[in-house]
């Protein structure tokens, strides 16, 4: 089921080559939060995130984040963001397009100039697929830290990433 399947695949956020994904035309880089970016329902990002979405920010894409979890539950998570002009856009529905779709407006760029980046496929893969993004699909950051209902998920998800290729977006 092409729906399900990512264009790319990484070990994190910090083995994608961004450089490739500018010259396909990528200039919006949508992150999901947990297990992508930092544990879940842990602080902030580390410093090499920080460093890294600064970096990205720098080379002229938009950063913005999108999860389905709760901007009331993490205030250090929200400043994190803010401190460095990245738009979070919390309880997006994932997979519902919704959210992405709020980026793309924000941003003002087209679905094929945007690249979604996360951890599942039930939520982000299928979600920036439905929204017409290019999907990379990262390993989770700690797979045995995470809602029940994302471990049940991730049951499904072995039959789509037994079927990966190589390394790389």
């Amino acid at each position: 089921m092409r729906i399900l399947r990512p264009r790319g695949f990484a070990l994190s956020v910090h083995h994608i080559d961004y450089e490739a994904l500018w010259g396909r035309g990528i200039r919006a880089l949508i992150f999901d939060l947990d297990n992508t970016l930092c544990l879940w329902r842990a602080g902030p990002p580390d410093a090499g995130v920080r460093g890294l979405l600064e970096g990205l920010i720098g080379r002229g894409f938009r950063v913005a984040v999108v999860s389905n979890g709760r901007l009331s539950r993490r205030p250090e998570v929200v400043s994190f963001f803010e401190g460095i002009g990245v738009p979070v856009i919390w309880r997006a529905r994932k997979p519902f397009p919704f959210g992405f779709r709020r980026v793309l407006g924000l941003f003002g760029v087209r679905a094929g100039q945007a690249a979604m980046i996360g951890d599942q496929v039930f939520t982000d893969v299928l979600g920036g697929n439905l929204a017409g993004l290019y999907t990379i699909l990262v390993e989770p950051l700690e797979p045995t830290r995470e809602s029940p209902f994302t471990r049940f998920n991730r049951l499904l998800e072995r039959f789509i990433r037994r079927r990966r290729p190589a390394q790389g977006s």
